[in-house]
């Protein structure tokens, strides 16, 4: 019945969270695959991990045969740290977003997000949230560039990544067009964690960045070839969100294209439940933002001047991608 499987769902997160600060995957992927062995390389209790073990095995993200465990694809990509698309902070994201939701009767009440006493700095949550979506966002981004014919792809030269956190979409992009160079513009303690992720992808020489709030800083006018908003509209709301789209047109060369990354609800917004549950989460955490719709989308990037507008669906992220090109 859905009401109970609703009713338990973050018992669901809590045990893939709790498995990820154990490193759990992580020590199966070394080759520790029984409950004792994984327990030891992790410092946990035999029996007690032995059960958590067995809930990972009925979530489909392990297998077992006898009493040796073995990671299914999804786990080994994602949540082992020995892949290169670990979902780093995975553990920490979820501990600070829960806390958030048990406020949310509240917050409906009084129609005002949470205001956390001592909580961490917008820059430092920032700088944990882009490592534990960079493999996502990554994948996500060769499917957009991969969907862009080659003729066009040859003419981007300068690619701004606004709010860029990880440089999870300009570094995927980057990679797919040799001598592209990025601008990325975020807060100082995301760009630190840009710069560790260009290195180690071997671009830093052609990433150059601007710190501070992309409200602020000044995104010059017709520079760019490709802008790239991944994941940034939902926290700026209606009215910063059409600001900035139309901030893009103007930093965009003629013919230049906008990337958008967003979880999109439908026309009626009546579902996917994931866009709609991401709304709520945005009336938990900010003044302004929420979940906007193609239509919503449409209207705004015809006011900027954009023309022709696609949609391109990936695996990896929830909703369809949206490029467009500046007429």
């Amino acid at each position: 019945m859905q009401i109970s499987t609703d009713h338990w769902a973050t018992w669901r997160t809590s045990a893939l969270a709790a498995a990820v600060e154990l490193d759990v995957f992580t020590a199966i992927d070394e080759g520790q695959r029984t409950a004792g062995a994984v327990a030891s390389r992790t410092s946990a209790n035999a029996s007690a991990m032995r059960r958590l073990l067995d809930v990972l095995v009925a979530m489909k993200y392990l297998t077992r045969r006898g009493e040796n465990y073995e990671l299914v694809p999804v786990a080994r990509t994602f949540l082992s740290r020995k892949s290169d698309l670990f979902m780093e902070g995975f553990d920490q994201v979820t501990r600070m977003l829960s806390m958030g939701w048990q406020q949310l009767a509240q917050v409906v009440r009084t129609g005002q997000p949470i205001v956390r006493e001592g909580g961490a700095a917008p820059g430092e949550f920032f700088a944990v949230l882009v490592k534990s979506i960079f493999p996502q966002n990554y994948v996500g981004a060769k499917t957009a560039v991969r969907a862009i014919p080659p003729q066009t792809r040859r003419r981007i030269k300068n690619i701004l990544d606004i709010g860029g956190g990880a440089a999870s979409w300009s570094i995927s992009i980057a990679e797919e067009i040799p001598g592209a160079r990025v601008t990325l513009v975020d807060l100082p303690q995301v760009i630190a964690v840009a710069r560790q992720y260009a290195d180690r992808h071997g671009l830093a020489s052609r990433f150059d960045y601007r710190e501070g709030d992309f409200r602020e800083v000044e995104l010059g006018n017709e520079k760019f070839d490709l802008v790239i908003l991944g994941h940034i509209i939902h926290s700026e709301g209606a009215e910063w969100g059409k600001r900035l789209i139309a901030r893009c047109a103007a930093a965009l060369r003629s013919k230049g294209m906008l990337l958008i990354a967003e979880l999109v609800p439908n026309d009626a917004r009546t579902g996917p439940a994931l866009p709609m549950l991401f709304d709520l989460n945005m009336l938990l955490h900010t003044p302004e933002g929420g979940t906007f719709t193609m239509r919503d989308y449409r209207g705004w990037l015809g006011e900027a001047g954009f023309g022709q507008v696609k949609t391109i669906k990936s695996a990896s992220v929830p909703s369809p991608l949206i490029l467009a090109v500046k007429r």
